[in-house]
């Protein structure tokens, strides 16, 4: 089945959208058109289908630039068996889209393309995102000899109008991370302790206009197209089945095609390699020996978290808990899990010791790896309202690491994984500002921009999983998608078991 699913090719660069914004041709939902092409034909197990999205604005005309950021899914419209994918979109940059939807299951299928941002509200998370220093964070400066305790801003990105003198920077070049801070009048730089982020919206609300607020409000957010003919497809089997025996997901897998598969009930079967679902006895058996370094964002402390509640593990006396750092055992298997949050920015409102954060890059020059160590990192869901180039140059700057790492130590393996779609504060429009699902998705491509084609990364490309998980959308998901999420990295790890 899989030498069959051939999806045309995304172009290599996507659309610029350096157009000025018409209000009067934003994409509309009414009006845009979705039409199955091939409708008649026949369709088995391990075709394609194949959608045209025709984009129009309120008075119906044809759009002629593109842009549009929409979300594709087939479900099964038989509810026994609660099957869903995701669909593959091109943008031809001309207001018309293709949609790839390969047939994974026999039975009745149904299209669901939501328009979650037309190319106009695009425009303005592209331009919003180049804005540096959007984001309100300060971090505390304590007096040893009074006790007194100063708050200062501090920034993400260098800030041109803080003098020198006032300014007391702790960037690491070699990370490619920045982390500048207003210096107290009287005190050291060094006196820094705590940092958090403020939770204030006020200064991105400001940054857009009435007229782009609307963008973000129904119709034009997360509506669901009409697709023509609107009569479910029915789906046959192949005429001469193929075997179903996938290659074992070994560390030589390439992950290029990873994102294919489709959830069955709440299992996610990939169309790559053999996923295995992993009971508790196969993940103790596969992780006995082994020290899993989990680095990242909360995303991946969840996946620790489920191991300690699966496996299961115990706090480890001999470290100092914090809650950017934990280390978790289970002596009886040889498994220890360890978790970090990389360094900032870090959008959490809780005050944090700055001396706590470790740079990625910085923690894996300081492994000492081999066969029994695995490294797994997940950084996008804090960095969704930079500029791109910050995750792109924090991620060169960890891949320089990995190398390093499996020079030292051959055998470490090292995964990667992408980010998710997620909630949003019910709809208020600065967390779109922040955090939509359009800016998390940039940085997956990011991520499979500079590690897809590395030979010692594999990258778990999880967004199509969440694109069409039975659950809501979420960022910390449902246990089901967690547990999926798992049994992939498992099967790389004990591809045998």
């Amino acid at each position: 089945m899989v030498s069959k699913l051939r999806l045309i090719q995304p172009p290599v660069q996507p659309c610029l959208l350096n157009y000025s914004i018409h209000f009067d041709q934003t994409t509309y939902p009414t009006y845009t058109e979705v039409v199955v092409l091939n409708r008649d034909r026949l369709y088995r197990k391990g075709d394609v289908l194949t959608v045209k999205v025709v984009a129009r604005d309120k008075e119906g005309r044809s759009k002629t630039y593109g842009g549009d950021f929409f979300r594709a899914r087939l479900v099964s419209s038989d509810r026994s068996l609660q099957a869903s994918s995701a669909g593959h979109v091109t943008d031809h940059c001309n207001g018309t889209y293709t949609v790839q939807f390969p047939l994974y299951w026999v039975g009745n299928i149904s299209i669901k393309i939501q328009l979650v941002h037309p190319s106009e509200a695009v425009k303005v998370l592209q331009s919003l995102r180049q804005v540096p220093n959007k984001r309100d964070f300060h971090c505390t400066f304590v007096d040893r000899k009074t006790k007194g305790q100063y708050t200062q801003q501090c920034f993400s990105s260098n800030n041109p109008s803080l003098p020198p003198h006032r300014k007391c920077d702790f960037s690491k070049p070699e990370a490619n991370g920045t982390w500048i801070c207003e210096k107290p009048e009287k005190l050291p730089c060094s006196a820094i302790t705590k940092c958090r982020w403020n939770p204030d919206m006020s200064r991105v609300r400001g940054l857009v206009s009435q007229e782009e607020i609307k963008l973000f409000q129904k119709p034009y957010l997360e509506t669901e197209l009409e697709v023509h003919p609107k009569e479910p497809i029915r789906v046959l089997e192949t005429e001469l089945p193929t075997p179903e025996h996938l290659p074992a997901c070994t560390g030589n897998t390439r992950e290029s095609g990873a994102s294919l598969g489709h959830w069955s009930g709440k299992v996610w079967k990939s169309a790559v390699c053999n996923v295995r679902v992993f009971t508790k006895e196969d993940i103790r058996q596969c992780l006995a020996n082994k020290t899993v370094y989990m680095q990242g964002d909360s995303t991946i402390r969840q996946w620790s978290e489920r191991l300690q509640k699966v496996v299961p593990l115990y706090h480890d006396k001999r470290t100092t808990d914090s809650p950017v750092f934990r280390v978790r055992n289970n002596n009886q298997w040889n498994i220890s899990v360890c978790y970090r949050f990389h360094n900032v920015p870090v959008q959490g409102s809780p005050w944090v010791n700055f001396h706590d954060y470790r740079y990625t890059a910085d923690e894996l020059d300081a492994t000492q790896g081999g066969p029994n160590i695995v490294i797994v990192l997940s950084l996008w869901a804090h960095f969704t309202a930079e500029p791109l180039d910050m995750i792109r140059s924090r991620l060169y700057a960890i891949r320089g690491a990995i190398h390093r790492l499996l020079r030292r130590s051959p055998g470490t393996r090292v995964f990667v994984r992408t980010g998710t779609t997620r909630e949003h504060k019910g709809g208020k429009f600065e967390y779109y500002l922040l955090a939509s699902d359009w800016l998390a998705y940039q940085i997956t491509e990011v991520i499979r921009e500079v590690f897809r084609a590395d030979p010692d990364v594999v990258v778990l490309d999880t967004w199509d999983m969440s694109v069409c998980q039975p659950g809501e959308d979420y960022i910390h998901p449902d246990q089901t998608m967690v547990d999926n999420q798992l049994n992939r990295l498992f099967s790389h790890i004990c591809p045998k078991y």
